[in-house]
């Protein structure tokens, strides 16, 4: 069954008791969300196609988020919530910060040049959103299943490379 009450605040919880790394150190910092939603209750991982005239990764999956604005953000959170806001029209009243989801940002770093910090959001049944992709930014917005991910089949591990996810309508890397 998908995301209830109680599943969201024992992720909250463990968000929560995750040792804390993050940094200002770096020059180059961006937030991005990792949105959990519910499609006809089934929990779900919410995705974005970059538009193909986009300067940087034109055409490629990702997760809605951006550069930080020192002058307009006062957190990663709120960073997270304006670019997601910005790209796919869902803002700050209909996500649910659950926490930060904490990584070695030097090595996030070291490998694309930001320094990239993860945000969990709630933003519950998403057949109950309205989502407007700014076609600027967005090309299509879609959602995998929760449960695709864990099943190993659907992973393609190559040495010196991230690992390749095959189980959605796109290559998610």
């Amino acid at each position: 069954e998908g995301f209830n009450r109680h599943s969201i605040e024992l992720l909250r919880r463990g968000l929560n008791r995750m040792p804390r790394r993050v940094s200002t150190a770096h020059s180059k910092r961006a937030g991005v969300v990792l949105p959990l939603c519910n499609v006809d209750g089934v929990p779900c991982i919410l995705f974005e196609k970059r538009s193909r005239h986009l300067r940087a990764h034109p055409d490629e999956v990702c997760l809605p988020g951006g550069m930080v604005s020192e002058n307009e953000d006062k957190s990663i959170a709120q960073t997270c919530l304006r670019e997601m806001e910005e790209e796919i029209g869902i803002g700050h009243n209909s996500a649910n910060v659950l926490g930060v989801l904490r990584c070695n940002w030097g090595e996030v770093h070291h490998l694309v040049g930001v320094a990239v910090t993860p945000v969990v959001c709630f933003l519950g049944e998403i057949g109950e959103k309205q989502l407007n992709p700014n076609a600027d930014e967005v090309a299509e917005v879609f959602t995998v299943p929760l449960e695709s991910f864990i099943d190993r089949g659907r992973w393609i591990h190559k040495k010196h490379y991230a690992p390749f996810f095959t189980g959605g309508p796109y290559v998610i890397w």
